[in-house]
């Protein structure tokens, strides 16, 4: 039986969705299956401290409780938890090299003596971090072992979205050659995906990444139409035409262009018209938004409202929407990101809504057939008909799509046998 470690390094793993689906449900899924034969052990390199606009606070101190309900659920599934402080706050999530050097000392030998401790074979590493203190702790470690680079998003060209650096820089160009280096010495790399799969083998030739997307829970995201008309009627929006937006405000989810493509939809739906914006994001981030629909006559309470709910009651409110809005900023790697809301949109039947400008998401949506692109340059009565016929038709393909391309048993049994391949690799010699 393969011994796995999942690594996650400098991200938030509490109240946190990405974490709950796309991480703990994957581990439990893969788990909970017997034949896969996987003995998994999640690490996690925590920040010691956080630094944020409400002032500092230490993680373990403020989610002690969580902490240890956490190592008790997943202890009860078979999949271990192991908690390593760093000296780094996720704060600094797009770290220099002198960051990056601070981390290494600190949290390399931690990986190094988890790896020796646990005698894993294989380390699955959820983005850069994870995997460059991975690879350099193999260095170091006496027996064979496998690292999974799961990219996730592209660091170098993120780090020019968020002002870190600049293009050509120095911070830059390290980031460039040590991107090389990583996927180079990694066993295995995986991208979310076809057009990340498709950069990455560009500008590293021989390369072969495998093309993971974003999954959803189908046992949790799933149409419900009863939930559906009590959710509607206790938002009081059982005869509106609702378009729902789920997510962080700002930075890759412009507030601009989400009013832009809300104001199509609400002139395209008339008095019906009405949208919903779920959103963990406080009133100082909901700010830009709140004053781009004002601009615009959108009034709050009456055309549109936000709300902030748990992360287990968000499968709930969206199937109270009728369309989902998805639109990206133009930013670099806005091409190859594959947002995991648009899994958990098509999962529930939702048809999605996004901007031309978005051409990788375009192309999805259309090629899939299971939304429409907002383009101002249709006529208005095209529009409108699409708005108002469309949801019916593109419902049962949305789920289909989801059911097709994007579940997550089907994932979870992708990566056991990954798994298994890279640790079998060890038994017969290199790979």
């Amino acid at each position: 039986m393969p011994r796995v470690i999942y690594l996650v390094a400098l991200e938030n793993i509490f109240d946190n969705a990405i974490f709950e689906n796309m991480v703990k449900k994957l581990l439990l899924r893969i788990q909970g299956d017997r034949e896969r034969r996987v003995e998994l052990t999640l690490v996690c390199l925590l920040p010691w401290f956080e630094l944020t606009r409400r002032g500092p606070y230490s993680n373990f101190r403020r989610f002690r409780r969580q902490m240890v309900e956490l190592r008790r659920e997943l202890s009860s599934r078979g999949v271990g938890l192991e908690f390593v402080r760093t000296p780094v706050p996720s704060a600094f999530f797009d770290m220099g090299p002198v960051l990056l050097a601070w981390l290494a000392c600190w949290a390399v030998p931690a990986v190094w003596w988890k790896i020796v401790r646990l005698r894993a074979r294989v380390v699955h590493c959820r983005y850069y971090y994870a995997a460059f203190l991975a690879l350099a702790a193999r260095l170091l470690v006496p027996g064979p072992v496998r690292v999974i680079f799961d990219v996730r998003t592209l660091l170098p060209e993120q780090g020019l979205v968020n002002r870190k650096w600049r293009e050509g820089g120095p911070a830059f160009r390290f980031w460039k050659a040590l991107e090389r280096w990583m996927l180079g010495r990694a066993d295995k790399v995986v991208s979310v995906s076809p057009a990340m799969t498709a950069r990455l083998e560009q500008e590293s030739p021989g390369l072969s990444p495998e093309t993971i997307p974003n999954f959803v829970d189908l046992e949790h995201f799933r149409a419900d139409e009863e939930l559906r008309r009590r959710v509607r009627r206790e938002l009081g929006v059982e005869h509106r035409r609702v378009l729902v937006f789920s997510g962080t405000l700002g930075g890759r989810y412009p507030y601009g262009r989400m009013a832009e493509c809300a104001e199509l939809f609400f002139r395209m739906s008339g008095p019906e018209g009405y949208l919903m914006v779920l959103t963990g994001s406080d009133e100082k981030r909901l700010a830009p938004l709140v004053a781009e629909l004002e601009h615009r006559g959108r009034r709050r309470g009456a055309d549109w409202q936000a709300y902030h709910c748990k992360v287990e009651e968000v499968p709930g409110m969206l199937a109270a929407a009728d369309w989902a809005l998805l639109v990206l900023a133009d930013f670099l790697t806005s091409e190859t990101f594959l947002p995991i809301k648009f899994a958990e949109y098509l999962a529930l039947g939702l048809p999605i809504l996004t901007h031309p400008a978005n051409r990788e998401l375009a192309r999805l949506v259309l090629g899939y057939r299971v939304g429409a692109v907002l383009d101002p340059d249709l006529p208005e009565g095209t529009l409108r008909s699409l708005l108002t016929d469309g949801p019916g038709a593109m419902r049962d393909r949305c789920r289909q799509a989801a059911r097709e391309h994007f579940d997550l048993d089907r994932f979870a049994s992708r990566y056991a046998a990954l798994y298994r391949e890279l640790a079998a690799g060890l038994e017969t010699g290199p790979g």
